[in-house]
């Protein structure tokens, strides 16, 4: 990661990201009626179950994204040169991305193909580091600050990118859905590279939330498009780059949460990845009434997932729906702020002053927001209440393991215990506030609707 110091960003940095804003929205914007005629023309069909009227929609277009990736990049080349092996690494790895998922659409790859295929694309960042081509830097973590996992850490990259696209790829079923939170995920990625002080993340996100809100612009309800594979395969590889690079991973953790949430549910259940198609055909999680509006399914063994849990207290229109997702996406964004405020804190610590005022003023901003989405969309209350207590559990934990287990533990039991106690943790929190959670708000339905049967 370069700093905006180290990178001397100034005005004219800025002048260009914004054109560079410009030609990508443009550029994607006009590719995607092309995409639709030429998906029309190849019979890349798809239908909208979540109408009455089940409307035939244009798949696969997410190679508009991956266009729109393409040409923002390789301009990027020119304007921004120190960084033109990171840039070609990208690039790579977007194609690399798209190339399964124009596979995965046409042919449907097993959930153990797509995972194996997903590490795989992160490949070249893992044997590109290694070989001095690229540069990145181990995660810097709230309170623990940065991670000295100069061996460790290059072999995990592969991991985050699979992690990224296939969270992204299974929080995708509903118009404006995926491209939505997307969209809001990457614009608080640039909100949290900019405190961070993170040149690359900077650079990289600009381009790339142009390019979501232009395909957005056609996939939000009614949708005229489809993102297929292609498209959440690419939009997730993109982030995982942009995590990496622009040493944001935290707060890249953050603001997917809500997908992460999404993805241990549907794995929880089904034993393997599955996307909201597969889920809708082979075990649907939610059930579409004469009315239009969209219920929880009942059954038992039907998918377990984020769209059933919010379903659950209650049925909704599509586009109510998903605007649930919005609000959670941008309470997610306000854990990123926080977050990325926490890192900076370890970079200017001298300044207490600044630390403590920014923190109160981060605080109050996201506090507030936090809370009028909560009193707004009450259906993502629990959500947002098991996602707080998570967030500060992992808190405590962390200076938990900085002030004992790193103090009086030597490497590498230090490791091993901060890694045991991690998993036990973790397992506390999944059955309790996620498994429980989600079975009682189910079980509350099933009682409502027999009560209001009888």
């Amino acid at each position: 990661m370069q700093t905006f110091s180290e990178y001397n960003f100034g005005i004219f940095e800025i002048i260009t990201l914004i054109i560079l804003f410009g030609i990508s929205f443009l550029a994607t914007y006009f590719i995607v009626p092309l995409v639709m005629k030429f998906a029309r023309s190849r019979g890349w069909i798809g239908i909208d179950i979540h109408k009455l009227e089940k409307p035939e929609v244009p798949e696969s277009g997410g190679i508009s994204i991956a266009l729109g990736l393409v040409i923002s990049l390789v301009i990027s080349i020119f304007i921004f040169p120190t960084l033109i092996n990171e840039i070609l690494v990208i690039l790579l790895t977007v194609i690399i991305a798209s190339i399964i998922g124009i596979i995965d659409d046409r042919i449907k790859l097993s959930s153990l193909e797509k995972t194996a295929l997903t590490i795989i694309n992160g490949g070249p960042i893992f044997l590109l580091y290694y070989v001095g081509f690229i540069e990145y830097q181990s995660p810097t973590i709230p309170i623990l600050g940065s991670l000295r996992l100069t061996l460790i850490y290059p072999l995990v990259t592969p991991v985050i990118i699979a992690v990224t696209s296939n969270t992204v790829n299974m929080l995708e079923g509903y118009n404006g859905e995926g491209s939505g939170t997307c969209l809001i995920a990457v614009i608080f990625m640039l909100i949290s590279g900019i405190i961070w002080g993170s040149a690359q993340a900077v650079i990289y996100s600009v381009p790339f939330i142009a390019i979501l809100l232009a395909f957005w612009l056609y996939n939000k309800h009614p949708a005229k498009i489809f993102p297929g594979d292609i498209g959440t395969l690419t939009v997730g590889s993109m982030i995982g780059c942009i995590a990496i690079f622009g040493s944001i991973e935290v707060p890249t953790f953050c603001v997917l949460l809500g997908h992460v949430f999404n993805s241990f549910y549907v794995i929880s259940s089904l034993r393997k990845l599955m996307e909201s198609s597969e889920i809708q055909l082979e075990k649907s999680d939610i059930e579409l009434l004469e009315n239009g509006k969209i219920k929880a399914s009942r059954e038992d063994d039907a998918a377990m997932s984020l769209p059933r849990l919010i379903l659950a207290k209650g049925e909704l229109t599509e586009s109510e729906l998903v605007k649930n997702f919005y609000a959670l996406s941008l309470v997610c964004g306000q854990f990123a702020i926080v977050s990325a405020v926490t890192m900076a804190w370890f970079v200017m610590s001298e300044d207490i002053l600044l630390i403590v005022s920014s923190g109160i003023i981060v605080g109050i901003i996201s506090g507030g927001i936090i809370l009028l989405t909560y009193l707004k969309f009450p259906k993502i209350r629990g959500i947002v209440v098991i996602m707080v207590v998570l967030l500060t559990c992992g808190v405590v934990f962390l200076w938990f393991i900085d002030m004992v287990i790193m103090e009086y533990f030597p490497n590498p039991y230090n490791l091993v215990i901060s890694a045991v106690f991690t998993t036990i943790g973790l397992g506390i929190w999944y059955y309790i506030g996620c498994l429980r959670y989600f079975w009682t708000q189910i079980d509350k339905m099933k009682k409502r609707e027999n009560a209001e049967k009888k």
